[in-house]
């Protein structure tokens, strides 16, 4: 539908005012924080603010030096409970605003408008085509959401359960349906929930282990996931059906899960692969608890009787089966429901489903009983889905439509989605491991003496011998040190899991850092040694893994073709392609190529990496999916996914997409069931769309191939730029002082450390702090630098011709568009002001004005240059619910900030005992964790 069309709008209209849900909420935290702090501290918070918004509106230095003398007198009792005030307020901002975006939308579809980027919107738009079409179309589809631990959720999980009863309070409470005693009760549940998220620990004590992390991510399945699927799937078949009413087609499940909590051992010792193998089993647990439920809903619901409908032949055929295979329960379960047959069918199901749990865990080992039971249960999901088929023919056979559409067809969808492991366990590892563990196995075997000198070529021939043979390389007594025996163990536990509980419960093999053709064909080895690949006495090739190559660093990227096409004219991997249906999964790393070259030309180097591997993939005929490991935040390849998948270079989607969800991510998303629907359509319409744009034109590929060369220039200059930033010897130093970084480390946010291998140098470093502790001082450095001076030194080059090309190049292409949008997202965040602050707790006043003076002079041009590409007067004038939503929240972050800086320099310069100092990190701590949810970034 054209923009401007009266059916479709970008601005939702809203149910009522933002600002009402606000000033209730606010209300009842003020009455909480009356009754558990008094009024000296309700006093003190809004003297907080008001001269926090007298600053905003009129920068006061008077008035800044009395706020910070107020700060400089405060207990630390008192600061603390003043931190945690504005972190509820900031929460509770948060609710509102996600409850109000949900309304907006429910009333956008009243009035008969999409909402953009919805399916509704998606659908409105498609070409029409028949059902058999979509049905081709969906199935080769692939799309899947990656949840992951990364340690950027600086929350509880009890916590956000607490605000998830909140959220749910709120959208009760809009209903017009209860009476003034009602509407009381609804207030006063939100009263007790405020209350005890005021009289709860709101960061982690103890750094959470890996099964804690691996619980709290199965909430958003239970609560989310599970229940919100068949909505989806339903929502496309209506929409094909709008088109073509007579239509039955079941939409065929193209949207899966995959997780890595409990499979993400990259950098990670505590994850271990017993450690892989509770995971996969805990996910099981769920899934088959959840089935069960829905089995007992069913029974419940599907009460016809044989007197009154007629039921197939089938259905009666496979209940007479199921009796012999549970002779001891058929008799009491037939009789339970004698003219009931659907309800015995699922009485059986039920039983198959307990035997398969049982089997399950036998096979794991994990088994109470060592004695072989019969084989009575499920031998895999297919069989599960065969038994609902046959209730769904039954019932649609006689008039019951209805209720297999309403009842069955929701545990059909949901089976074909999750099927016995819940969502695919990636496992990832960084390719150094693999290195170490192929070199010990040759050295204390004394094979191959020159491996660890010999150049790429010749270990890539040695890798390859070794892949082609028939005889194992490890013999079995030979056991390793203990590190690389972990590793070799991982490569047995994922055959047993794939072996116990399904081949698809293992997803793909992340090589993180991979660098060269031979650390892939190394993980194939191990592979291969686990019994996962390898070759067969008839001179064939079995494999049951995915291996997927990580390209993160900025050099990486720019080999990855090279790589790839190696890879797939060597004998030994292509076997392994073939086994896989030629197959192959790249995964492509925002974060550490932004820490290594800077936003700008990391953003272009992923572009351009894509279009070549989408070139050297269809040269090979290999099916490519890429794997894209965005972060929350600019800086790590954050943003509207939405329109990031729009942005992507033409071809490279193809209906097939990986992508992680991380951190405050997650819980934004997908804690709250409307939300986490409204999401899910996003990636599935940017999906569908990236798919099905047609060809760009003669005339329209000429004109991108020149938006190309454009920013390859641009991306030039930038790497320059930010090349001379970081590799200034004295930036690490700025960072480490004017920055949080090192009271980040007391943060127990996750169980990875937040340095690889134990370093402690910015190499080392990890992008997620990296950007974490930049967007705490709100600086940002990692979210725009030096997009100003790159589009500067660009357009100053010939000006008459440089500046509207940039302009039309931020109207007409997708790329560039989602690029500075984001980049003003980043720049509206940020505040220098706020900044210089941190600046000086760096003791070096020549390193603090040499350093932070090039960041203030950067971020000003930056401003400048992006008004003049987007023709704005102000930053995010194009979305002005962003740009809203952030002046809401700026005055009440500064505040936090001054105080958090207060705190670190008593911390950095006095002389504290324990005691002292260990509350003084737990104050800061508090400020971290209220920065960040106020500003809805962490890493």
């Amino acid at each position: 539908m054209a923009k401007g069309d009266s059916n479709k709008s970008n601005r939702p209209h809203p149910l009522r005012p933002l600002q009402g849900d606000i000033d209730y909420l606010d209300g009842l935290l003020r009455q909480v924080l009356l009754e558990q702090g008094g009024e000296p501290l309700v006093n003190l918070i809004e003297q907080f603010r008001k001269i926090c918004r007298e600053l905003r509106d009129r920068y006061n230095p008077a008035l800044e030096r009395k706020l910070l003398q107020m700060i400089d007198r405060l207990d630390l009792p008192t600061c603390t409970q003043l931190v945690s005030a504005f972190d509820l307020s900031f929460n509770l901002l948060n609710v509102a605003e996600e409850n109000f975006g949900m309304q907006a939308r429910r009333e956008m579809e009243r009035r008969g408008r999409q909402v953009d980027g919805s399916l509704d919107d998606y659908f409105a738009e498609a070409n029409r085509k028949n059902p058999a079409a979509w049905h081709e179309q969906l199935t080769q589809m692939r799309i899947m959401p990656v949840i992951t631990a990364h340690p950027t959720e600086a929350k509880r999980q009890t916590i956000l359960e607490k605000y998830r009863t909140i959220y749910l309070l709120m959208f009760k409470r809009e209903s017009p349906i209860w009476t003034p005693r009602e509407t009381e009760a609804i207030k006063q549940d939100l009263l007790n929930q405020i209350t005890l998220l005021w009289q709860t620990g709101d960061i982690h004590l103890d750094r959470p282990t890996v099964r804690e992390e691996v619980s709290n991510g199965l909430f958003y399945f239970r609560e989310t996931f599970y229940p919100i699927i068949p909505r989806i799937y339903a929502d496309i078949r209506d929409h094909i059906r709008g088109q073509y009413p007579e239509t039955d087609m079941i939409i065929p499940p193209f949207l899966r899960f995959g997780s890595w909590i409990g499979g993400d051992r990259d950098g990670n010792p505590s994850v271990t692969a017993k450690d892989t193998e509770w995971t996969v089993l805990r996910q099981k647990e769920l899934i088959f608890h959840l089935y069960l439920e829905s089995i007992h809903q069913l029974t419940i619901e599907l009460s016809q009787s044989k007197y009154l409908v007629d039921v197939s032949k089938a259905l009666l055929m496979s209940i007479q089966d199921d009796a012999g295979r549970f002779p001891e329960q058929a008799a009491p379960l037939l009789g339970r429901n004698p003219y009931e047959p659907y309800r015995q069918k699922l009485g059986f199901i039920k039983l198959k489903l307990e035997a398969t749990r049982s089997e399950i865990d036998h096979r794991m080992g994990f088994s109470l009983s060592r004695d072989k039971a019969p084989a009575r249960g499920y031998r895999s999901a297919s069989e599960f889905i065969d038994d609902l088929e046959i209730l769904r023919r039954s019932l649609v056979g006689d008039a019951g439509k209805r209720p297999a559409e309403m009842a069955v067809d929701a545990l059909l969808t949901r089976v074909q989605v999750f099927d016995f492991y819940l969502a695919r366990l990636d496992v990832r590892q960084e390719a150094e491991r693999h290195r170490k563990v192929v070199q010990e196995i040759f050295e204390r075997l004394q094979l191959y003496p020159d491996y660890a000198a010999a150049d790429e070529n010749k270990k890539v021939e040695i890798l390859t011998q070794e892949l082609l043979t028939l005889r194992p390389l490890i013999p079995s007594f030979l056991t390793l040190s203990p590190e690389n025996q972990e590793v070799l163990e991982t490569f047995k536990s994922i055959r047993k899991i794939k072996e116990a509980i399904d081949p698809e419960a293992i997803g793909s093999y992340i090589i993180s850092l991979a660098a060269q053709r031979s650390d892939v064909l190394i993980v194939q080895l191990l592979a291969k040694e686990a019994g996962l690949c390898g070759p067969t006495q008839d001179a064939g090739y079995e494999s049951g893994l995915d291996i997927a190559p990580l390209f993160e660093r900025i050099n990486d990227l720019r080999s990855a073709p090279d790589i790839m096409d190696g890879l797939f004219k060597n004998q030994a991997y292509q076997k392994n392609l073939l086994a896989r249906g030629r197959q192959q999964e790249i995964m492509l790393g925002y974060s550490d190529s932004s820490k290594d070259s800077g936003v700008l030309t990391s953003s272009w180097e992923l572009y351009k990496t894509q279009k070549i591997l989408r070139d050297v993939a269809q040269a090979h005929q290999v099916h490519l999916t890429l794997f894209h490991g965005r972060g929350g935040s600019v800086g790590r390849g954050g943003g509207p996914t939405h329109r990031a998948i729009l942005a992507q270079p033409p071809d490279t989607v193809m209906g097939r997409i990986k992508i992680t969800e991380q951190g405050e991510v997650i819980s934004s998303k997908y804690a709250n069931q409307g939300t986490a629907t409204h999401n899910l359509e996003l990636l599935i319409s940017g999906v569908l769309k990236a798919t099905l744009n047609e060809e760009p034109s003669t005339t329209a590929s000429r004109r991108i191939a020149r938006y190309e060369a454009a920013f390859e220039e641009i991306s030039q200059i930038a790497y320059r730029l930010y090349g001379e930033l970081v590799g200034d010897s004295d930036l690490y130093r700025y960072f480490q002082e004017a920055t949080p970084i090192s009271e980040i480390g007391h943060l127990k946010m996750g169980s990875r450390p937040a340095f690889r291998r134990g370093g402690k140098t910015m190499q080392d470093m990890r992008a997620i702090p990296w950007i974490f502790s930049w967007t705490q001082s709100r600086q940002l450095v990692g979210g725009w630098f030096p997009v100003g001076s790159a589009f500067k030194t660009f357009y100053d080059k010939n000006p008459t011709e440089h500046g509207p090309l940039l302009q039309e190049m931020y109207r007409a292409w997708p790329f560039f568009n989602n690029f500075i949008d984001n980049i003003q997202m980043t720049l509206a965040k940020a505040d220098i002001h706020i900044a210089h602050h941190y600046a000086g707790l760096v003791r070096d006043a020549e390193l603090r004005k040499r350093i932070f003076g090039r960041i203030q002079s950067e971020f000003e041009l930056t401003i400048d240059l992006v008004g003049k590409i987007t023709e704005t007067e102000e930053i995010l004038a194009n979305d002005p619910t962003l740009q809203q939503s952030i002046r809401l929240r700026n005055p009440f972050i500064d505040p936090i900030n001054y105080i958090q800086v207060n705190l670190i320099r008593k911390l950095r310069s006095q002389k504290l005992g324990k005691k002292e100092r260990e509350e003084l990190i737990h104050a800061i701590l508090l400020t971290i964790n209220c920065i960040a949810t106020g500003m809805r970034n962490t890493g």
